[in-house]
């Protein structure tokens, strides 16, 4: 089995020479008893898990590139409970706590299912967690997966207990879907964005949204793809956020932002291009100063938004509370460090 790569991790295969570092995640009670194992109570039952669990095909250590040593595991188990076929798996995985809240299980189920599909040629892959779990649900929604079902008095042999699953899948032609490629990627912890963002104003009001994940405001909007004009990103992400192709009224800036993201704790350079957009949508007005709709498997929650409330408001970009009463006429070049 041959070695994956991302930006910040190596996915290989486990070794017996992993039982130290393993156990040393493993054995906290935080990690195994959320996906149904109990937590490892020596280094030499670390080593045993190895030999008889770990070390099997598509199973791999995640390999923190700073330090060379294994941090977690992700992999493609088939004939399970949820994935009995033959042309599908279900995905697994754990991290180190240390390494929570990083981004880096995303990343490394990414180059997972990208093997699964371009590789392997899997047509379906599940994926579940059970009540309770958080991490791991967000986990799945950032990856795009979409829900199926939900199965109660699921029996967790390790634990002898019974749980309710969540059941996730995502098919090959949902893969093809999400891998058009976005500009976007991660670099020395940093990451890189090119993005649009669209300004809806009506009545002295500007249209701001959030979802599951983000506990600030944001304007609707999204990252441009590879052959993409900023143009053409700015109507489809209106058009799968909201429902509708807007009209663009005129670009008004290109803003060069650097910042730290409050979730992710991620430091990032992005390019952003902001468009005034025609707002007098009636489907879009019809829907009052509060509503909610899905994006795939995204809750966005929208709200109109008066500009002197914009002010006081968790809300980016920053720039905006304050220009958002002077929009510029002609397409401007700024600059945001924060």
């Amino acid at each position: 089995m041959l070695a994956l790569e991302t930006e910040r991790l190596i996915l290989r295969p486990w070794e017996e020479a992993d039982a130290e570092e393993c156990f040393r995640y493993a054995k906290d009670p935080r990690v195994g008893p959320m996906a149904g194992w109990p937590a490892h109570r020596s280094v030499e039952e670390s080593r045993q898990i190895i030999r008889e669990v770990l070390a099997v095909p598509e199973t791999y250590a995640i390999v923190w590139k700073q330090t060379g040593l294994p941090i977690g595991a992700v992999g493609l188990n088939r004939s399970t409970r949820i994935a009995p076929g033959q042309d599908e798996a279900e995905l697994g995985y754990w991290l180190g706590v240390p390494y929570w809240g990083r981004g880096i299980m995303p990343e490394a189920a990414r180059r997972v299912l990208r093997r699964a599909f371009e590789d392997l040629g899997l047509e379906r892959v599940w994926c579940a967690y059970y009540e309770g779990n958080e991490k791991s649900r967000r986990v799945q929604q950032k990856l795009g997966f979409r829900y199926v079902r939900t199965d109660e008095n699921v029996p967790v042999p390790l634990l002898g207990e019974v749980r309710t699953d969540h059941v996730n899948l995502m098919t090959k032609a949902d893969w093809a879907e999400l891998s058009r490629a976005n500009i976007s990627y991660v670099a020395a912890n940093a990451r890189f964005n090119y993005r649009v963002c669209g300004i809806l104003l009506s009545e002295g009001r500007i249209l701001a949204m959030r979802d599951e994940r983000s506990p600030y405001y944001y304007l609707p909007g999204g990252r441009v793809k590879l052959g993409e004009t900023a143009e053409e990103a700015v109507r489809r992400e209106i058009r799968e956020e909201l429902g509708f192709t807007p009209r663009i009224l005129r670009p008004l800036w290109l803003n060069q932002g650097f910042f730290t993201e409050d979730v992710d704790k991620l430091r990032y350079h992005e390019l952003c291009v902001y468009f005034l957009l025609d707002a007098e949508e009636p489907e879009l007005l019809a829907r009052g100063e509060r509503f909610c709709l899905r994006e795939r498997h995204h809750r966005h929650e929208f709200e109109w938004l008066a500009f002197d409330r914009l002010r006081e408001a968790y809300f980016y970009p920053i720039f905006l509370k304050t220009e958002i009463t002077r929009l510029p006429e002609h397409f401007t070049l700024r600059t945001e460090l924060e």
